[in-house]
């Protein structure tokens, strides 16, 4: 073993590997005791005060990113379900309504009763869908997010400055870079990217299902409908399996789960590719190149960096489904109105 090959593996051995689960997470301060003795140019690096001052920004920023994603998903989730309840309570009371008369009495009580859970779920999706679009819940977690990241990589590119020129301490810029950016990094977009695939092949079996349901009851209905007229009003439940169809292809559009599927596999993909040259980087900067380790990392910055600004636009595709989720209330409530109007002229 050459005496290069040597400083690499002992470099690399000293950072170790990596932990997906922990290594998310910067903290300089915890980072510098755990390497003080094996490295300790390294933990003067981490304990410098723009290190732990940008490690300090991306803590605050990455919080606020949390609540607003939270805050967000949370507002959204509440208006997509109350909009999916308000379509469904318009259908049942047509159910209701044509079985009013056998029913008796208890028919017009519970008719009234859908009718006002009608009206209040429709009025929550409207107020919720107001917050989400009033608060610019989107844009605010898209913006949070993206100025967190920034920071993530302004913390990194300070840790690589930091390091002085001798050889192993380059070494340990380019390992300490490697397991809590670019490994971490690579396992990040390979387990969101399979949540989101899942998430996706979800929605569209739900969605399918769901269409098959109502196309199935409506075609039952038609046909007990020559025998008892009343059973036209099964079509009803058909109306609730499209509504619950809608729902779902709602969600995964918000939450953009195919395109996040697709892009983070793409994102992941480049980084494992870059990885494979890590070799000769780490071979050249145990030879004495003080710009290796930079270099290597170069590209990496350029795909986190062009991945931020994809999830900056992504907040447009966002309100777009949000746009979608108005629109199926508006029909929802006009369904709901026109359901109200018959019920009441059969009373009358």
């Amino acid at each position: 073993m050459t005496d290069t090959d040597a400083l690499v593996e002992t470099a690399r051995d000293t950072i170790g590997k990596g932990n997906s689960d922990t290594d998310w997470r910067i903290v300089p301060t915890e980072h510098a005791e755990l390497f003080a003795k094996a490295a300790p140019s390294l933990a003067r690096t981490l304990r410098d005060s723009r290190t732990i001052g940008l490690a300090g920004m991306y803590e605050d920023l990455n919080v606020k990113a949390t609540k607003a994603r939270d805050a967000f998903k949370e507002t959204v989730g509440r208006a997509d379900t109350a909009v999916f309840s308000t379509a469904s309570f318009g259908a049942l009371l047509l159910v209701a309504g044509g079985f009013h008369e056998l029913i008796g009495e208890m028919g017009r009580w519970l008719v009234g009763a859908i009718g006002v859970l009608g009206v209040v779920s429709s009025s929550l999706a409207t107020m919720w869908l107001r917050q989400v679009e009033g608060g610019n819940l989107a844009k605010k977690w898209a913006s949070e997010r993206a100025k967190a990241e920034a920071k993530r990589l302004a913390y990194f590119k300070t840790v690589m400055e930091g390091a002085s020129e001798a050889a192993f301490d380059q070494l340990l810029a380019l390992e300490y870079t490697r397991r809590f950016l670019l490994d971490n990094q690579i396992d990040y977009f390979r387990d969101r990217g399979g949540q989101h695939e899942i998430a996706a092949n979800l929605a569209l079996k739900r969605s399918t299902q769901s269409v098959f349901i109502a196309s199935t009851f409506t075609g039952i209905a038609g046909l007990l409908s020559v025998f008892l007229p009343q059973l036209a009003m099964i079509a009803g439940v058909g109306v609730i399996a499209s509504a619950y169809a809608a729902l779902s292809v709602s969600r995964t559009a918000v939450n953009l789960d195919r395109r996040n599927a697709d892009r983070y596999r793409a994102v992941e993909d480049q980084l494992k590719e870059r990885r494979l040259d890590l070799d000769s980087f780490r071979a050249k900067a145990a030879s004495g190149d003080r710009k290796a380790v930079q270099q290597f990392f170069e590209p990496v910055f350029v795909i986190l960096e062009a991945d931020h600004k994809a999830f900056l636009d992504d907040k447009e595709k966002r309100e777009s489904a949000i746009g979608g989720m108005e629109q199926r209330l508006d029909a929802a409530k006009e369904a709901l109105r026109k359901d109200s109007k018959v019920n009441a002229d059969n009373v009358d």
